[in-house]
């Protein structure tokens, strides 16, 4: 990563800028006639920042650079930093020149769209809802666990070790002090070396490492957790869990860009000392617990479902490719794309 500082392109991106992909992607192209080009994640649409064809569209699940950024501000170690700061830089000029190029630009919070339009100076930005299969991640009949805490993430992720190391240093020990019985589920891919090392040195602390299905220990939660410093675009773990009728506590960072309500459907808190009065508070009152995780499950079922993201994509697609198809010859689904 350090070799890669002196280029013009971001490590995460550098090694994804690879011409066997752009030269298939073109390949294709000139075999059949395509309507569109779909781009998911900055990471497919850099390499084909110079191809001329249109009209494309890219996801941006998250806004890379501000992730980067984010991530920049709480690094106490003045290379990272650095190195950081240059990955953040680096990034913006590519996601903006991306941005402006691209026909339409996909994202899934208002906030994202807001961050787009006024950093990158771009309007062509459309958001598509937070999708949830809610009959998949339902209730379960299983009687959740005393104390039990879950977090669920890709443990390789920057955002979420960061995250869960924060918690693990700064309020896990708080909670345990006011409620001993409190436990941690770690669910989630590839732990490190010093996430193994830390949580070793915490009671009652389990790493699950990769799992084939997250609902059994979702359903052994009493509250689930989500302590995020760093980010962008939407936590689905959020709404997934919601539909599991958990209680969830998280950050204002962890819950950006979705419309759950403080002490409503959700519990937000930033400061450590916050964030721990929170659980606790969830774990002591089981009668507010309830009405945590009932109001959140009803509003995820009635808002948050597969179908709505599902409509709310074609919709757009379909916008965007209209003026190429003949009213005569529009076909009753969508057209042929070219997804990369």
């Amino acid at each position: 990563m350090c070799a890669n500082q002196l280029g013009s392109w971001p490590y995460f991106l550098a090694k994804c800028n690879r011409p066997e992909f752009a030269i298939t992607v073109q390949a294709l192209a000139k075999r059949r006639r395509f309507d569109l080009l779909f781009c998911d994640f900055l990471h497919t649409a850099a390499p084909l920042i110079n191809y001329p064809f249109k009209p494309r569209i890219v996801f941006e699940h998250n806004v890379e650079y501000l992730l980067r950024k984010r991530k920049c501000a709480v690094e106490t170690n003045p290379v990272r930093k650095w190195i950081l700061r240059n990955e953040w830089t680096k990034t913006k000029s590519i996601e903006e020149t991306v941005c402006r190029n691209c026909d339409r630009v996909l994202v899934v919070s208002d906030d994202d769209k807001e961050t787009i339009r006024r950093d990158f100076g771009v309007s062509h930005v459309s958001v598509l809802p937070t999708g949830v299969d809610t009959d998949y991640f339902s209730p379960s009949h299983n009687v959740s666990r005393p104390g039990r805490l879950v977090f669920v993430g890709s443990m390789d992720w920057d955002p979420n070790e960061d995250g869960i190391v924060w918690f693990l240093n700064e309020i896990y020990p708080r909670i345990r002090r006011t409620a001993p019985n409190a436990n941690l589920a770690i669910v989630g891919r590839n732990p490190s070396s010093r996430l193994r090392a830390l949580a070793s040195h915490q009671p009652d602390v389990d790493l699950t490492g990769r799992v084939s299905d997250v609902r059994p220990y979702l359903s052994e939660a009493e509250v689930v957790i989500v302590p995020l410093r760093v980010g962008g675009g939407t936590r689905i773990k959020i709404p997934e869990a919601m539909a599991m009728s958990k209680a969830v506590v998280s950050t204002t960072i962890g819950a950006e860009g979705l419309p759950f309500r403080n002490s409503r459907e959700i519990c937000i808190a930033d400061k450590p000392e916050d964030f721990a009065e929170s659980v606790i508070a969830l774990l002591h009152d089981r009668p507010f617990r309830a009405s945590i995780a009932a109001a959140a499950r009803k509003i995820v079922v009635e808002k948050y479902g597969w179908d709505a993201a599902v409509d709310k994509t074609e919709e757009t697609i379909y916008e965007l490719v209209k003026p190429l198809i003949s009213a005569q010859n529009a076909p009753k689904n969508l057209p042929a794309g070219l997804y990369a």
